[in-house]
């Protein structure tokens, strides 16, 4: 079995951003990864929502990045955790609307939540937007459809506490809404549920797919990537070493870094070859690539 090729916009992409740029190890295969913003970039902006996003695209980054849930009449919206986050997320007084699993609420709830006046103690430096709204997929898609990064969305299934979603179902929702702003050449699933991705492929192979979660399989991560038909997975340091970074590109997968907001980690995902580092700080990843270009 064949790694399916990238779509030709994708290889597209990924051939512009591979202009030199320099890695940290001698003898290292130079290129210039992709800038993934995490959640949107969410150590500046509130996360998954659209002001991250339009801060994104306004400092050129390569992905948007962001997580999708299912509200209850089967509508997705942009947001990380399957159960309303009351640490940074609450609702009008006056709404009788309180915390809980986004599965079981209904879309028009869900918007009424402000999600940029708090942050996360993670993201310190995060700048507050009050009356920040969840964003819909259709939403974002239709806000972004003609800009220039790429679409890196990630489907989130709810706990065992927080309802049932079909993963069929799921993938069908959002082939639905990249098919109807024709982006399934800068569209990319991904997922710690394989049978999302799995459900993509027989859906719409046309959409490419990435794993997450691989270091859960004792097995060989090139055999896991055919057997899922993915284009990519996310390889944590610990994971691999720059030989089978290598082996893995060689074979046609794209390997994308864990989420890392450091310049040693940047650094060490550099000199290990990955395709992609993933950020929630694409302002000072930009400024670092940059810097290691001049340097070298």
């Amino acid at each position: 079995m064949k790694i399916p090729s990238l779509t030709s916009s994708v290889r597209i992409l990924l051939a512009t951003c591979a202009m030199v740029a320099a890695t940290a190890a001698p003898g290292a295969a130079q290129h210039r990864p992709l800038v993934v913003a995490h959640r949107g970039g969410a150590l500046l902006m509130p996360e998954n929502t659209l002001p991250a996003f339009d801060n994104a695209v306004r400092l050129d980054v390569d992905m948007l990045e962001f997580d999708m849930v299912m509200t209850v009449d089967d509508q997705l919206v942009i947001q990380h955790d399957p159960t309303v986050n009351a640490t940074f997320c609450s609702a009008p007084s006056d709404s009788g609307l309180a915390p809980g699993p986004i599965r079981a609420m209904k879309l028009a709830d869900v918007l009424k939540f402000d999600c940029g006046s708090r942050h996360r103690a993670i993201y310190p430096t995060q700048k507050a937007v009050p009356g920040t709204k969840m964003p819909t997929l259709d939403a974002f898609l239709a806000r972004y459809k003609n800009t220039k990064p790429l679409f890196f969305g990630e489907t989130k299934m709810p706990g065992p506490q927080d309802g049932d979603v079909d993963p069929t179902a799921f993938a069908r929702l959002v082939d639905t809404a990249v098919r109807k702003y024709r982006l399934e050449d800068r569209f990319i699933l991904q997922s710690f549920d394989w049978r999302t991705i799995d459900a993509m492929h027989a859906i719409n192979p046309r959409i490419q797919t990435c794993l997450l979660g691989v270091w859960r399989e004792k097995t060989d991560y090139l055999e896991l990537a055919r057997q899922h038909h993915a284009m990519c997975m996310l390889l944590r340091l610990q994971d691999a070493d720059a030989a089978e970074v290598g082996r893995l590109r060689a074979a046609g997968v794209k390997v994308f870094s864990d989420v890392d907001d450091t310049a040693a980690g940047w650094r060490a995902y550099l000199a290990r070859g990955d395709d992609a580092l993933f950020t929630n700080d694409p302002l000072g990843l930009i400024a670092f690539l940059k810097q290691e270009q001049t340097a070298h």
